[in-house]
């Protein structure tokens, strides 16, 4: 398992190559030096190469595609990658990983730092290779080569094997927590080794405490989930009990190399005592996936909590919650997150300042859902972080590209309290903001009132910071929380929107018009621009004219419509600035 000295390693990179190439040799390793990218996947098949190093440095685009055509292939060859990645691309550890990096390496960085990151990925490539080697635990088939345990195909068939015998059986299936941010920040080799770690923790709990008739078998089904499969009569009466001890074996730490890791567990259950119709393997199948829903429902509660599968409407809306959380994984791969525009115009004259981007996902089989629906699947299924990355970068981009009567149309982005929470955030906002070539005061962010309520002091610096560099800020959904005028003072606001209801306030009763002229007078005297939004007819539109509102926003004024949409309502407005 140790790295072979002078063993070839390709380096990948268009700037750099020299300097790399002349850092490999004295760590000594024979480099191999590719200087065009697209040739790189070519290169690595004719040569025999464990290690590749790919330099993104100044070019993160171009280098996560090239990690991304070399990872299958270096996967199969059972190597390691290694990404050089430039200090202001930090945060793209994570897309390096889902690319196939095995570690990463932000500059800058210097020899010693680069000889280590190489010793790294060569003991990884040379702990596969040994794993690879090595005879499967008992000879037994559909065992997992990282942990030793069972396949999930394996602890499926196993399953369907009870079923046919008659015997009732269940599974537990356990996902671990902050898995992802681990592989993010270690890199993949940490990861793996915790993963084994856990293994070897769960295992002997899995088999203590066996009752009569029962047996059991621990499997690992994905990178973060274990599954343990309980088969016999005794089983049912301490399937929950086992879930919690499982569960148990994360109350300590993990010791990785150097390294202590705390990681949570939660755990879903499903139990099948014969009434479940089907064949056997149908039946396995159904089990897992029932465990998987229980285990979605866990995941929504503190860490340790223990979820059964429920047949009955509770449990169809958990199997339908896990069915878009996979297919929002897919549709954001595929691009299938539509979105839309809906412009600003002002309500003197009619001319158009802006237009605010909102989404909404086409689902194949459920039709168009709404955001609510969209971020409600993506925070429960870790996504929302990355949903805001992949919604920001696209509504920028097309910004940027517009033309014409769009030319130099304000783009209003939404910002949620997991996009605020990103340490991230403002460094990948700035970064899609260079890569568009999109002026920073041509963007407006928007947060609501509730994003901010945890934790008031960071998000007004964040917001002052982006503030500073040009982007304008805007309270959105303003007066729906409370304090709301007391928070006006402390952040660093250009514009407020008042929340629909409102608009609807407007043309209500004297008591609520005078609440909603009050706050609209407050916001002006403090230099605030204020938009009335959710005005939906001219009653509503005339009202916010008289309460003082300059901008109006609502389906009175359009509906969100897409680019080419949006292009035919601005044609022959006159365009001015919200600020």
């Amino acid at each position: 398992m140790v790295p072979v000295p002078y063993e070839p390693v390709l380096i990948v990179s268009p700037r750099y190559a020299d300097d790399l190439a002349a850092m490999a040799t004295a760590a000594g390793k024979v480099p191999r030096l590719e200087r065009r990218p697209d040739a790189a996947p070519a290169r690595f098949a004719a040569e025999p190469v464990r290690v590749v190093v790919v330099d993104a440095r100044g070019a993160l685009a171009a280098g996560l595609t090239v990690a991304r055509a070399l990872g299958p292939s270096v996967e199969s060859r059972r190597g390691a990658m290694l990404v050089l990645l430039s200090r202001s691309d930090a945060d793209a550890s994570g897309a390096a990983s889902e690319a196939g990096a095995t570690s990463v390496l932000v500059s800058p960085f210097g020899s010693d730092s680069f000889t280590n990151a190489l010793a790294l990925a060569g003991r990884h490539a040379a702990r596969l290779a040994a794993a690879a080697a090595a005879p499967l635990p008992n000879d037994a088939p559909g065992a997992d080569r990282l942990t030793g345990l069972a396949s999930g195909e394996r602890i499926q068939y196993w399953l369907a094997d009870q079923r046919a015998a008659g015997q009732p059986a269940g599974v537990i299936v356990v996902g671990v927590g902050r898995f992802a941010q681990i592989n993010t920040i270690h890199g993949r080799d940490v990861a793996d080794r915790l993963l084994a770690a856990i293994a070897a923790r769960l295992g002997p709990i899995a088999d203590a405490g066996l009752q009569g008739g029962e047996v059991r078998l621990l499997g690992r089904l994905t990178a973060a989930e274990f599954a343990l499969g309980v088969s016999g009569a005794a089983a049912a009466r301490g399937i929950d009990a086992l879930a919690r001890r499982l569960l148990s074996g994360f109350e300590r730490p993990f010791a990785v190399d150097d390294r202590l890791i705390h990681v949570s567990g939660r755990a879903g259950i499903a139990w099948d005592d014969g009434r479940m119709a089907g064949e056997p393997g149908a039946v396995a199948a159904g089990l897992l996936r029932e465990a998987a829903i229980a285990l979605a429902d866990a995941r929504s509660r503190e860490p340790g909590a223990v979820a059964r599968f429920m047949r009955d409407d509770v449990g169809a809306a958990l199997a339908l919650r896990v069915d878009l959380e996979s297919d929002l994984f897919r549709a954001l791969a595929d691009g299938d997150i539509a979105v839309l525009f809906q412009p600003l115009a002002r309500l003197a004259d009619g001319h158009v300042a802006g237009a605010e981007a909102l989404v909404r996902w086409d689902h194949p089989v459920h039709g168009r859902l709404s955001a609510a629906t969209l971020l409600e699947t993506a925070a429960s299924a870790e996504l929302a972080i990355t949903l805001g990355r992949h919604i920001r970068a696209r509504a920028i981009a097309a910004a940027a590209a517009w033309t014409g009567p769009l030319a130099n149309l304000k783009l209003s982005l939404n910002v949620t309290a997991a996009d605020l929470a990103d340490p991230q955030f403002i460094e990948t906002l700035a970064t899609d903001l260079i890569q568009a070539g999109l002026s920073p005061n041509r963007l407006i962010v928007e947060v609501t009132e509730e994003a901010i309520i945890n934790d008031m002091d960071a998000a007004a610096a964040t917001l002052s910071l982006l503030r500073r560099d040009g982007v304008g800020i805007s309270l959105d959904d303003f007066g729906a929380g409370y304090s709301s005028l007391a928070r006006l003072a402390r952040l660093p606001v250009d514009t407020i929107k008042l929340d629909r209801s409102f608009a609807a306030g407007l043309t209500g009763s004297e008591r609520e018009r005078i609440v909603v002229e009050g706050m609209i007078a407050t916001a002006r005297r403090l230099g605030l621009a204020v938009v009335a939004e959710g005005v939906e007819d001219d009653v509503q539109m005339a009202a916010a004219r008289a309460a003082g509102c300059q901008w109006v926003q609502g389906f009175c004024v359009a509906p969100p419509m897409d680019e080419a949409g949006l292009a035919a309502f601005c044609a022959g407005r006159p365009q001015v600035s919200v600020a």
